[in-house]
């Protein structure tokens, strides 16, 4: 790899040093130009005769124009330079445009997932206050209460590119009190986030599904239930260039995958989570699934940087 560098540092030395050869080549016939021309004229002003210096000056002239034509105008003036500049413009508008398309496609299947999500869990969780309101009322308010912030919280996610880690954890407090309501003692969860990311940015909904996962098919089919974790850290000693990672953890002590351990890694949900981390960190996030033991532990690490805006169709 450093052999390769350096041949590639050799080459650009080189060819940087043979361009200021050719331009310090004009400038010193240039200068030498301005001298003779001068002196032409004023020996032929003293000299008996026809005036001739205007040939040397017409000849002279145009050799400097060829000159400067070929160290100049044949790289920048519709040259090599211009030329690169030019597929470089157009290459970078054609990157930007393909990469806003990737954005939107995924924005628009993650607006359509939530779509066939949502009214599931809405009726579900509309049905368990109606049935708790006349043997439970407090309850009953409870979970009306905590509903209406979690649809606040999830509309407000929803609508945004770009949310904040405190955000997040906070649509994920009124979703686990939501459950918790309906599965009572049988659910437990904590949260440890570290203080000193709860304002970092972070792709809104990104833990809602690995959480609704781990009750969905960890916690709520097993008899006694379970607990589930959610840790955000920074990553100690891991960067993606000048960016700093951190570590999200979703972890429950389910009945985990079982035989099913095998395609866990490749599921529709996991699959789609991988795409939206992939477009919108540009490839500088990564996802992996493991057996907890029981449960199971999956984690996202994601550079603790703005992602980039896309603009508006």
């Amino acid at each position: 790899m450093n052999g390769a560098h350096d041949a590639r540092y050799n080459v650009a030395l080189h060819n940087a040093r043979k361009r200021v050869k050719e331009i310090r080549s004009f400038y010193i016939s240039l200068a030498i130009f301005a001298i003779i021309i001068p002196c032409l004229w004023v020996i032929n002003a003293f000299t008996p005769g026809p005036r001739w210096a205007h040939w040397p000056t017409i000849g002279l002239g145009m050799a400097m124009l060829v000159h400067g034509l070929s160290v100049f105008a044949g790289r920048s003036f519709f040259g090599t330079e211009w030329e690169q500049k030019k597929v470089d413009e157009i290459m970078a508008r054609e990157k930007l445009r393909v990469v806003s398309n990737e954005k939107q496609l995924v924005q628009a299947q993650m607006r359509m997932l939530q779509a066939q999500i949502e009214p599931h869990f809405l009726f579900n969780t509309l049905a368990n206050i109606q049935s708790l309101i006349n043997r439970s009322p407090e309850r009953a308010n409870l979970m009306m209460d905590n509903f209406i912030a979690y649809l606040r919280q999830s509309l407000s996610a929803s609508r945004s590119q770009e949310g904040t880690v405190r955000q997040e954890t906070e649509l994920l407090r009124h979703y686990l009190e939501l459950i918790k309501i309906r599965m009572g003692e049988r659910l437990h969860y904590t949260f440890d986030v570290d203080p000193a990311l709860t304002s970092a940015p972070l792709a809104p909904m990104l833990l809602q599904p690995l959480v609704e996962n781990a009750i969905k098919h960890g916690l709520e089919p097993k008899v006694e239930g379970g607990r589930v974790d959610v840790r955000i850290a920074r990553e100690p000693g891991a960067t993606v260039g000048a960016d700093v990672r951190m570590r999200l953890t979703v972890r429950d002590n389910g009945l985990g995958f079982g035989e099913h351990a095998d395609s866990a890694d490749t599921g529709v949900g996991l699959a789609n989570l991988r795409e939206r981390l992939h477009v919108l960190y540009d490839g500088r996030a990564t996802l992996t699934v493991a057996d907890a033991n029981p449960g199971t532990e999956i984690t996202l690490r994601v550079p603790v940087s703005p992602l980039q805006s896309t603009p508006s169709s």
